[in-house]
C-alpha cells in the first residue's frame, strides 16, 4: 500500500497502540486535566505539542 493510500484509508502503522482518530480532536480530549503540553512520537523522533498563553497550538521538535 502506498503512502497516499494509507493517508486516505487511515490504515495504523504496525505497532500502534491506539486505533486511528475519527473525525476532528478535540484540545480538552487531548490536554486533559488543564495540562499544556504533550509529547508525540513520530518515526523515533519526540515533538512537543503545547498550548501558549495566548490559546494557540505550537509543535516543536
Amino acid at each position: 500500500m502506498n503512502k497516499q493510500a494509507t493517508l486516505n484509508t487511515g490504515t495504523a502503522p504496525t505497532g500502534q497502540t491506539e486505533p486511528p482518530a475519527r473525525g476532528p480532536l478535540n484540545t480538552k480530549t487531548l490536554f486533559p486535566h488543564g495540562s499544556r503540553e504533550r509529547t508525540i512520537v513520530h518515526d523515533n523522533t519526540e515533538y512537543r505539542l503545547r498550548i501558549t498563553a495566548q490559546g494557540k497550538l505550537i509543535l516543536t521538535k
